[in-house]
């Protein structure tokens, strides 16, 4: 039994040897995992930190690329003219508007000496303050004339440790204009000592500051000017006024005008308009006044005379008013007058009309009876004759009732319609058919437009024109020939001379006729 113990004893303790040996192999297994995971790992953070640090000197890069764009974007659009230079006098950017000024490519400028493209540069007080300001690291501003260019070119000089910035921009016009200022102001010197008119400068109380002129004209001394003895000259009628206004003007820092008479030098009064300007500063105080004495006496006496011929004119438009008037009632009483012969006229024609329709209405009924009843009897050139009597008769009517139409027009006519004149014509000709056939009339007519009247007056119009024509002619047949032209407003027609046809042409395309643009229609017969 003893030796099984120390046997199994044996088999347990080389049991356990083994599984010490597989668990130290295994915890060893498991070290040099680990470790081998701390090297991975150790490298892909240092991976990671230099790819962060990469991206982070990217992410500048592009700030400072982004930063620049905008400062270039800013610099491109401002108005003045910008060239960065380094220490050494060379330019690292220069925007547009430098490249304009200088009649360069910006690009071409870049890296290059600023003293060798504009050499002549260095006799102007320009390269003298660029390094002044690069070596006191200070601000400096000027102005100067650049012959090269003919411009005037105000600088303003930015040094820094890298080098210095320079804006400026071309100013020559408001420099030409600051000249042309001082030279007009030294003209308006010259002017107001060769004038002969007073002009004064008084200060911001109104006392006298520089009357030189106003001495030359009223005579007065230095000491008789001194506060307000000024007024003096003004004549003793206006001089109130004159002060009333001037103290009115001081008080409410407005314009002061006043006209008055002033005595001159040669001692008589004459008559002045006064004028003076307030000059305030840009806090609307009074600087000085300037003021002007303008002789206007030759105005005063052509102002005298023109209202003397004023009043002569308004009593020459009074008489003529009452003329007028007494004019007005003679035409008043006249209208009346002429109203009542209208009516009268009006009344006459309505009756005539009336009276003239029952023998018409006879002759058709007799001749209609006849007609009716010896029918049988009568041959076809008799019948024919009938017709005629009967349509005769009929047109006669409607003439009559035209007539009566036209009683009224004066107070009842009728609104203008379209009418087609070559429809009036046949009328008219229809109504004259005896009258032609009789006279042997050879009438021809050319196409007639369409224009706004009255249809009854058109064929009135076309009939008395033929009626006359033929009334009025020579022994052998008459030959009419009727024809329209439109004529502008104003024009003056012509008809033809007499032993000719008077006639029109109607142009193609023509605009509607209306009672606003007058259409010519002319006839004429041969007698």
């Amino acid at each position: 039994m003893h030796n099984e113990e120390k046997t199994l004893l044996q088999q347990r303790i080389a049991i356990t040897d083994d599984l010490f040996r597989q668990v130290l192999i295994v915890v060893g297994l498991g070290y040099v995992l680990s470790f081998l995971l701390l090297i991975v790992v150790y490298f892909l953070l240092q991976k990671q930190i230099r790819l962060n640090q990469a991206l982070s000197q990217e992410a500048i890069r592009l700030e400072q690329q982004a930063a620049k764009a905008k400062l270039a974007d800013i610099l491109e659009t401002i108005t003045d003219a910008f060239v960065a230079l380094d220490r050494n006098s060379c330019c690292t950017y220069i925007n547009q508007r430098a490249g304009q000024i200088f009649n360069y490519h910006p690009a071409d400028l870049i890296s290059k000496n600023i003293w060798e493209v504009f050499p002549e540069a260095v006799e102007y007080q320009f390269y003298h303050a660029y390094f002044q300001a690069l070596a006191e690291q200070q601000v400096i501003q000027m102005q100067e004339f650049y012959p090269p260019f003919e411009r005037w070119f105000e600088y303003c000089m930015y040094p820094s440790p890298e080098g210095v910035s320079v804006f400026f921009q071309d100013i020559t016009r408001q420099k030409f204009a600051e000249i042309a200022l001082e030279e007009n102001e030294r003209r308006y010197r010259s002017l107001v000592v060769a004038t002969s008119q007073a002009v004064w400068i008084a200060d911001t109380k109104g006392m006298p500051k520089d009357f030189s002129s106003w001495i030359a004209l009223t005579g007065q001394s230095d000491t008789q000017i001194e506060g307000w003895g000024w007024l003096d000259a003004i004549h003793p009628e206006d001089r109130e006024l004159s002060e009333l206004l001037w103290t009115q003007a001081l008080k409410t820092k407005n314009l002061y005008f006043s006209e008055h008479r002033l005595r001159v030098a040669d001692g008589s009064y004459r008559f002045f308009a006064a004028r003076a300007v307030p000059v305030l500063d840009a806090n609307d105080k009074i600087q000085e006044w300037v003021s002007t004495h303008t002789d206007i006496t030759e105005q005063q006496i052509a102002l005298r005379d023109r209202n003397l011929a004023q009043l002569a004119l308004q009593k020459a438009n009074e008489e003529l008013e009452i003329k007028v008037q007494v004019r007005t009632a003679e035409l008043q009483k006249l209208n009346e007058e002429l109203k009542r012969s209208n009516q009268e006229l009006e009344q006459f024609a309505y009756v005539a009309s009336h009276d003239l329709q029952e023998p018409l209405r006879a002759v058709t009924g007799y001749t209609q009876l006849l007609e009716n009843e010896y029918q049988d009897r009568l041959d076809e050139s008799a019948q024919e004759y009938f017709g005629y009597i009967i349509d005769g008769a009929k047109r006669m009517q409607q003439l009559i009732q035209d007539l009566l139409v036209y009683s009224r027009v004066g107070t009842r006519g009728q609104e203008f319609v379209l009418v087609d004149c070559n429809t009036a014509l046949n009328l008219a000709l229809n109504n004259l058919h005896i009258a032609i056939a009789q006279s042997k009339a050879i009438i021809t007519h050319e196409p007639l437009p369409k224009l706004y009247a009255d249809k009854t007056q058109m064929v009135q119009l076309f009939q008395n024109l033929i009626g006359n024509a033929i009334k009025f002619c020579r022994k052998e047949p008459p030959q009419i020939h009727i024809g329209a032209i439109l004529r502008k407003a104003g024009e003056v027609g012509e008809v033809g001379e007499a032993g000719g046809a008077g006639e029109a042409e109607e142009k193609p395309n023509s605009p509607l006729p209306t009672p606003h643009s007058p259409l010519r229609m002319a006839h004429l017969g041969t007698g």
